[in-house]
């Protein structure tokens, strides 16, 4: 756990984040995640998800960002995202990551199927 923030590390030691963003702000956060896609550290080329609060059992007013990589990827991705983002309390991030974690698991294991 990284002893600044919330931000948990899982397998292959990348750091996994999830950054709250006011739907109303929703406008703004997909110009930043679309600029510049080819662009290295660009969110296209980190790969994100994107969640809307009803989606993981919070507020519908919010937005959740989700990325994973290495610690410069993540710090450079809240830079990006500036006065956008706001706090997250850690068991709405642990939430989110294990959600998206099985969400992962589930299409891996269904791509298994169709080609195993």
């Amino acid at each position: 756990m990284c002893p600044m923030c919330t931000t948990t590390r899982k397998r292959n030691d990348k750091m996994k984040k999830v950054f709250g963003i006011p739907l109303e702000k929703k406008k703004e956060l997909m110009e930043i995640l679309e600029k510049d896609p080819y662009e290295k550290g660009s969110f296209a080329m980190m790969g994100y998800k994107l969640k809307e609060g009803e989606q993981v059992g919070e507020s519908g007013d919010m937005l959740y960002l989700y990325v994973s990589g290495e610690d410069e990827k993540i710090k450079g991705a809240g830079e990006k995202l500036g006065e956008l983002k706001e706090d997250v309390p850690e068991s709405t991030e642990k939430k989110i990551i294990e959600l998206i974690a099985e969400e992962e698991e589930k299409a891996a294991s269904g791509m298994g199927d169709i080609f195993g």
